[in-house]
C-alpha cells in the first residue's frame, strides 16, 4: 500500500508541476527531468498564478442547495454525482472514485507546499524582500483556503463542544512522498487554518491589484477569517475580521451602473471582488444552463425595484428563471471573496451584539446599491430578531449562486433555525433534516484506498 501511495504522489508530483504550468520563463531552461523543481522567485510566482490551479472551489454544495430546482428530465440528463446530490443520495460518488471538489483542494495545497518549501531554499535580495514576502504570504493564504473548503465540505460543521474528537481531514504541511496524512480533528484543522492566515496577514500588500485579483491581499486574509468564524459561529471573531477587511477596502458596485439586459453583467475584475475564485464545474450551475430553474419563491423576494432581479437572473422559457454570468465574468459560479460578503458578516455579527442600529446601516449601504435610484426605503428592525431575520433574506438574495448558501443553512440549523430540504422528482419527494450527516460530503474513494483514512459517515 505505502509503495502504491508512494508511486501515486510521485507521478501527480511531476504532472502537476510539469502540465499546469506553462510559463516560458518557468520551463525554458530546466534539464530534462522527471520533476521540474521551481528554482527562483519567479518561477514560485508563476506556479502561484496559475489560475488553472488555484481559483477552484468545491460546488457540491451548491449542487445541493435550494436556491434552484430540477425537473425530472433535466435531473436525468445530468452526470451521476450531480444527479445524486441534487437529491441527497447516501451514495453520492456512485461509480465514480474520485471527485473535484476534493482533488482540486489538494492539487492547491501541494503547490503551495512546493513554493513554501523552495522559497527556504532562496535568501532574496533587498530588492526582491518584498515579492518574497509576498509569495510566502499568498502561498500561506492559498493553503488556508483550500484547507478551510475541505474541512467545511468534508468534516463537520464546527462545533465548540465537539471539535475536537470531530475528524476533519488529512492535514498536509509538505510535498514528503513518504508521508501519510490521518484525518485531523476540525478543531485541529482550524487551528491550523488560523495559524496560516495569521502568518499570511503581515506578509501581504494592504492593497488588493486592481487587475490580478487572483492574487491574495491583507484584505483577501481579513475577508477570508470573517468568512471563516461565521461558519464557526464565533461572531465577535468574525466582526472584528469584517472591519478589519472593509477599513482597507470597501468598494461596492451601484448597479445602477450595470446592463440589466446583458447575459454578461459584471466582469471578472470588478470592484467588489477581493480574490477571484470560481467554483468547480457541474454543467447545472453553468450561467448558460437551461437546467437549473431557480427556486420560484426566491425569485419573487425581489421587488420589483430591486435590480437583482434582472441583473442575476434571465428567462429561460415561461415563467422560468435561470441564472446569469456572476461576479466570474464567465459561465462559472463565482467562488471568491467580495465585499458585500463582509458588509453582510460584519451586519449580522453587529446584530448579533445587539448592535440594530449598525447593523442596518451595514445592510442598507448594500442593498441601497442594488435598487434602482431613488426607490429604496431604507429598512429597519424593531428588534435583534427582527435584524436578524431581514439580515438573513437580505444575504441569500445577494450572495445566491456564489457556494456559500449550503454553509448558511449548516450553520443557521446549528442555530436552532430547523430549516428542512425538498425536491420532487417524478411524484418523489426527497428530503434533507436538519443536522443530517448527508451534509458532509464522502470522501472519494481512492483517498481512502491509498491512505486508509475512515469514510464520513452518510
Amino acid at each position: 500500500m505505502k509503495k502504491q501511495h508512494k508511486t501515486y504522489c510521485l507521478c501527480l508530483l511531476a504532472g502537476f508541476i510539469i502540465l499546469s504550468c506553462n510559463k516560458e520563463t518557468f520551463l525554458g531552461k530546466k534539464p530534462a527531468t522527471a520533476i521540474i523543481t521551481p528554482a527562483s522567485i519567479i518561477d514560485l510566482r508563476s506556479m502561484l498564478d496559475n489560475t488553472e490551479v488555484f481559483t477552484w472551489s468545491p460546488a457540491l454544495g451548491e449542487v445541493s442547495s435550494d436556491n434552484y430546482y430540477m425537473n425530472y428530465t433535466n435531473w436525468q440528463a445530468q452526470p451521476e454525482i450531480s444527479r445524486n446530490a441534487y437529491s441527497w443520495v447516501p451514495d453520492l460518488l456512485g461509480s465514480s472514485r474520485s471527485l473535484d471538489d476534493w482533488n482540486y483542494c489538494y492539487k492547491q495545497i501541494l503547490y503551495a507546499n512546493i513554493v513554501l518549501e523552495q522559497l527556504k531554499k532562496i535568501t532574496p535580495s533587498e530588492a526582491d524582500k518584498t515579492e518574497w514576502n509576498n509569495i510566502k504570504g499568498a502561498a500561506l493564504f492559498l493553503r488556508a483556503y483550500a484547507n478551510f473548503n475541505l474541512v467545511s465540505n468534508f468534516a463537520n460543521t464546527f462545533d465548540s463542544t465537539t471539535s475536537a474528537n470531530d475528524p476533519g481531514i488529512p492535514i498536509r504541511e509538505s510535498t514528503d512522498i513518504h508521508s501519510l496524512s490521518q484525518r485531523a480533528s476540525v478543531k485541529a484543522c482550524y487551528e491550523k487554518i488560523f495559524a496560516d492566515l495569521t502568518a499570511s496577514t503581515p506578509l501581504l500588500s494592504d492593497n488588493v491589484p486592481i487587475t490580478a485579483k487572483n492574487r491574495p491581499s491583507k484584505p483577501s486574509c481579513y475577508a477570508l477569517l470573517s468568512r471563516i468564524a461565521l461558519n464557526m459561529r464565533k461572531y465577535d471573531l468574525a466582526y472584528l475580521y469584517a472591519d478589519s477587511c472593509l477599513n482597507l477596502y470597501s468598494k461596492l458596485i451601484n448597479y445602477n451602473t450595470l446592463s440589466t439586459t446583458s447575459s454578461t453583467p459584471f466582469d471578472r475584475s470588478n470592484d467588489e471582488i477581493i480574490y477571484y475564485g470560481k467554483c468547480v464545474d457541474y454543467e447545472v450551475l453553468e450561467g448558460i444552463s437551461v437546467n437549473h430553474i431557480i427556486d420560484t419563491l426566491l425569485y419573487q423576494s425581489y421587488a420589483a425595484n430591486d435590480l437583482r432581479k434582472t441583473i442575476y437572473f434571465r428567462t429561460i422559457g415561461g415563467t422560468n428563471m435561470g441564472i446569469k454570468r456572476g461576479y466570474t465574468g464567465s459561465i462559472y459560479a463565482f467562488g471568491g471573496l467580495c465585499v458585500d460578503e463582509v458588509y453582510l458578516n460584519r451586519a449580522e455579527c453587529l446584530a448579533r451584539a445587539g448592535n440594530i442600529t449598525g447593523a442596518m446601516n451595514d445592510l442598507n449601504t448594500v442593498i441601497s446599491k442594488r435598487w434602482k435610484t431613488g426607490t429604496y426605503i431604507n429598512l429597519t428592525a424593531s428588534s435583534v430578531a427582527d435584524a436578524l431575520s431581514k439580515i438573513q433574506v437580505e444575504r441569500r438574495k445577494e450572495l445566491v449562486w456564489r457556494g456559500i448558501r449550503w454553509q448558511d443553512i449548516k450553520r443557521y440549523n446549528k442555530e436552532g433555525a430547523g430549516i428542512i430540504l425538498k425536491r420532487v422528482l417524478n411524484g418523489v419527494t426527497y428530503t434533507l433534516t436538519p443536522n443530517s450527516p448527508l451534509y458532509v460530503f464522502p470522501i472519494p474513494a481512492n483517498e481512502i484506498s491509498l491512505s486508509g483514512i475512515s469514510q464520513n459517515p452518510r
